[in-house]
């Protein structure tokens, strides 16, 4: 990734560090001892920074390198199906989904992070019951079945995740909780990957058995590790995937 902004970069005070992901606009400022960060969303194109910015500023005990790095976000996120979906009992299927990345803005030497940033703006929902569940953000991004003509886009990351009913009964798949901070963020080519991850459906009333598999899928070969996981808990675990409950306003794979 030659011209990727995913890098360090050396702070000039005469100069502002203008970086752009989709449509979020950051800048970044060397102001006397202390680093100043700003960002919008807009699709304009700047030639000059906005009078209006709200800047929040850092005084670090040295100015350094920064490095920009994308990671995932730091909440489950909930996914849809591209279309609803029958996975008839006892197939597997593999699905992408494309998650807008976040940017983390942290000293380069002391790994010290200053801010992270969303490259699009996140909506919260509840997912589970009002006794037992957990707060996700809600995207409008698709499950797809495949990527074939699908854009390249600088502020997505592409995860493949395969998905085996293991019941006597069809799983009617629309929505799922997808939990993104256990998964890492490669670089391949002039894309952003994050490794397989495989669910086992165990039923409506079970918990599914997700494995995050600490790998790209062979098919899209080797990448290089530009973000670890934020929670690198185990690989393997049981929890509730398909289902949700929340009186009128749950969203549900049924």
């Amino acid at each position: 990734m030659a011209d990727s902004i995913w890098k360090t970069y050396k702070l000039n005070s005469e100069e502002d560090l203008h970086i752009t992901v989709g449509e979020l606009h950051v800048w970044i400022s060397k102001q006397d001892e202390e680093i100043w960060i700003a960002h919008q969303y807009s699709d304009k194109v700047y030639e000059e920074k906005p009078e209006d910015l709200e800047w929040a500023r850092w005084a670090p005990k040295s100015i350094e390198e920064i490095r920009i790095a994308p990671v995932f976000q730091d909440l489950p996120v909930i996914i849809n199906s591209e279309y609803p979906l029958k996975v008839a009992k006892g197939s597997t299927i593999q699905i992408f989904s494309r998650i807008p990345v976040w940017l983390q803005i942290s000293l380069a030497k002391s790994k010290y992070v200053l801010t992270e940033i969303p490259s699009i703006k996140l909506s919260r929902t509840w997912f589970g019951s009002p006794q037992e569940g957990e707060l996700c953000y809600w995207l409008s991004t698709k499950a797809r079945r495949s990527l074939a003509g699908v854009e390249n886009k600088p502020n997505v990351i592409n995860c493949p995740i395969q998905i085996s009913n293991k019941t006597h009964e069809d799983l009617d798949f629309e929505k799922f909780c997808f939990r993104v901070e256990r998964l890492s963020v490669y670089g391949v080519k002039e894309e952003l990957w994050a490794d397989e991850t495989k669910i086992e459906y165990n039923g409506e009333e079970q918990h599914s058995d997700i494995n995050m598999t600490g790998k790209l899928p062979v098919a899209i070969g080797k990448g290089e590790l530009m973000s670890k996981p934020r929670n690198p808990a185990s690989k393997s675990f049981a929890t509730r995937t398909f289902k949700m409950f929340f009186d009128d306003t749950f969203i549900s794979a049924r």
